[in-house]
């Protein structure tokens, strides 16, 4: 008597199925990303506020001013008056705005104002007047990189502002 093998057949071994962590890597690693992206960008805007600016809410006083052709000229010719000790001023505040005073009088008569954008690299502040005029005022730099003066156009000339 032979033994005959039984057919049966035998269940497949089914494996185990492994979870998938691609999604959740992808997921965290974005989510990592955007955490260090928004930290960089918070540090950048720190440093390149307006606030953070060494001329930001501080008061310039005019100290010179230049003619076309680089000669000195004399601030009274400039302001159009005769005092001796009368100084025009300019100043800037954190949130975009400035206010230069050139003449004497009322508020109506000798301040113009504006708002103004800081190009950090080129070292210009680009300004642009209530009136719709648009001029850069160039930040001029010690070797030890602090603000000696602010070269601003005006009327044919170029007048130096220090603080």
């Amino acid at each position: 008597m032979s033994k005959k093998k039984s057919k049966k057949r035998k269940n497949p071994v089914q494996k185990k199925k492994q979870k998938d962590f691609k999604p959740l890597i992808i997921a965290g690693v974005a989510a990592i990303v955007c955490v260090v992206f928004i930290v960089i960008t918070y540090v950048v805007y720190l440093n390149t506020s307006l606030e953070a600016t060494d001329f930001v809410n501080k008061d310039f006083k005019s100290v010179s001013a230049f003619d076309a052709s680089g000669d000195e000229a004399d601030m009274n010719d400039i302001y159009h008056v005769r005092y001796d000790n009368y100084q025009g001023s300019l100043s800037f505040k954190g949130d975009g705005t400035f206010e230069l005073w050139l003449t004497p009088g009322s508020l109506d008569d000798g301040v113009h104002s504006g708002s103004y954008t800081y190009n950090r690299d080129k070292q210009v502040l680009n300004a642009t007047f209530d009136s719709g005029d648009k001029v850069k005022f160039k930040l001029v730099r010690n070797s030890d990189g602090t603000l000696k003066r602010i070269e601003v156009p005006y009327d044919g000339y170029t007048v130096y502002f220090a603080g």
